[in-house]
C-alpha cells in the first residue's frame, strides 16, 4: 500500500477530482450510481501490479460490497517504448511518471466525460470490448435504470421464471442477489416506476452507507424517474 500511495500521489496532486478511496482505489468525484474507478492491484508477483479503470454500479442486484468492480473495465498497460506491458515494476523507476501520463490518457480522459448514469450505462452496452461481458441481468437492470420498460419486461419474461420468491440458493454468497431479483418482477410487469427506483436506491444505499465511498456519495435521480418526470 506504501507503494501504491507513492505511484499514485503524482497523479492526485495533478487531478483535484480524484479521490482516495479504499485500497489502491482512486474515485472520480463526485461519485453517483456509478463509480468510476481507477484501481491498481497488486498480482501474485510481489514485483510488480497492476492497473486500470472500471465503472463500478452500486445499485445493481449482483454487488455486494461496495469495492465490487464492475463489467465495463479495462487494463492500463505501460506507454510504448518502456517494458513491462501491462505489469507496473516497483523497480523501474520510469513508472512514476509514466502512471500520470497513462492514467490520464487512457482512463481519465474516457471516463470523464461519462458524467451521467446514462452515460455510463449507454457507453457500457455500446462498447465492442465490454459487449461479450454482459448478460441478460445487466440489460435487466440497464432498462429499467434508463426507463425502457418495455425492453426490460421482454428480458424478464425469459428470465423471470428463474426467480422464484423463498427459493434457498446453492452457494448462500448468492442468496442476497437470488433475493433481490425476485424482487423486480411484480413492479416491473405493473410499470410501476415508483418501486423499480425505490428497489435501486435501496441496493444502492445498502452497498455504499458505511463504506469509505460514503464520505464522496451523491444520491442522484435515475432516467427512470427522470423520463416519468417528463411525462405528461
Amino acid at each position: 500500500m506504501k507503494q501504491v500511495k507513492g505511484l499514485a500521489q503524482p497523479l492526485l496532486e495533478r487531478n483535484p477530482d480524484l479521490a482516495a478511496a479504499g485500497r489502491n482505489s482512486f474515485w472520480i468525484l463526485p461519485i453517483g450510481p456509478i463509480g468510476r474507478l481507477i484501481h491498481v492491484d497488486r498480482t501474485s508477483n510481489p514485483a510488480y501490479c497492476v492497473a486500470g479503470w472500471h465503472l463500478v454500479e452500486s445499485f445493481r442486484p449482483e454487488v455486494d460490497s461496495w469495492s465490487s468492480l464492475g463489467r465495463c473495465n479495462q487494463r492500463i498497460a505501460r506507454s510504448k517504448g518502456f517494458e513491462g506491458g501491462q505489469g507496473w515494476f516497483w523497480s523501474d523507476p520510469t513508472i512514476y511518471d509514466d502512471f500520470v501520463t497513462r492514467i490520464e490518457a487512457d482512463a481519465l480522459a474516457i471516463l470523464r466525460p461519462l458524467d451521467t448514469t446514462r452515460k455510463c450505462l449507454e457507453f457500457a452496452r455500446t462498447r465492442p470490448a465490454t459487449i461479450g461481458h454482459l448478460g441478460p441481468q445487466w440489460h435487466l437492470i440497464t432498462c429499467i435504470v434508463l426507463g425502457e420498460l418495455d425492453e426490460a419486461r421482454e428480458i424478464w419474461a425469459g428470465i423471470g421464471r428463474y426467480y422464484r420468491k423463498g427459493t434457498m440458493t446453492e452457494d448462500p454468497s448468492w442468496q442476497i442477489m437470488y433475493d433481490r431479483y425476485c424482487l423486480v418482477g411484480d413492479p416491473l410487469m405493473a410499470d410501476d416506476r415508483a418501486a423499480l427506483a425505490g428497489l435501486l436506491h435501496r441496493w444502492e444505499a445498502e452497498n455504499i452507507v458505511g463504506s469509505p465511498l460514503e464520505p464522496y456519495w451523491r444520491s442522484e435521480l435515475f432516467p427512470l424517474e427522470e423520463d416519468a418526470g417528463r411525462a405528461p
